[in-house]
């Protein structure tokens, strides 16, 4: 890779993340039966899922539901890796600086009486105000989303990592022919996810709670 030249800071790598494909022990697997068997299914005899059939894929159901966990530790391994507010800050900052020296560069500014407008100079294509315009304004937005986001206390980001989880499995869960609510599905999510989300999982009574909770919100 070539070096730097002047000022200019070399780019920061893009953030890596390292996580093991979850996998259940028979031990786990056989709590998850067990609540499947409830629906008078046996799990291991399903091959797919309403979900996967209207895209042609085809998937045991033990492999489905350790693809939503591991999508669990790759989401908590994710909000671990978020810059911090500084940072974003400092780039929304140079984001805009680098916009308004892209205008200064490509357009010429010119006033006459009280209108002032900007002339792209010769050899510039005629949209390169409106696209740049477009481009940083969404660049923009989308680091301001970042920076609230990195304001967040670190367990909020791992609620939304537990919701999105509770919400895949809930949703196979209803494929499955269950109800999106009650015992039996407080089972289910209980015992697919406290092998992967351990602690994060606080109780059963915890698993029926937010099934509730998200009934009731409109």
């Amino acid at each position: 890779m070539g070096k730097a030249n002047g000022d200019h800071t070399p780019a920061r790598a893009a953030g890596t993340i390292e996580f093991e494909f979850f996998a259940y022990t028979d031990q786990q697997w056989d709590r998850i039966k067990v609540a499947v068997d409830r629906l008078g299914l046996d799990a291991d005899q399903i091959e797919r899922i309403e979900i996967e059939r209207t895209v042609g894929i085809t998937r045991g159901l033990r492999n489905h539901i350790e693809t939503a966990a591991s999508m669990y530790l790759f989401q908590s391994a994710n909000a671990r890796q978020r810059p911090r507010r500084a940072e974003l800050i400092a780039l929304r900052n140079d984001a805009e600086n680098l916009r308004n020296s892209i205008i200064a560069a490509l357009a010429v500014q010119v006033k006459y009486g009280d209108t002032a407008r900007l002339l792209l100079r010769q050899g510039v294509d005629g949209d390169m105000e409106t696209a740049t315009r477009d481009y940083f304004t969404k660049l923009v937005r989308n680091l301001d989303r970042q920076i609230e986001g990195a304001g967040q206390r670190g367990d909020n980001a791992r609620k939304t990592a537990r919701d999105q989880c509770w919400s895949e499995l809930l949703a196979i869960w209803c494929d499955l022919g269950g109800k999106p609510r009650g015992r039996a599905a407080a089972e289910f999510l209980w015992v697919a996810s406290k092998p992967v989300m351990g602690k994060a999982v606080r109780s059963f009574m915890s698993v029926v709670r937010w099934l509730e909770r998200r009934l009731s919100t409109p």
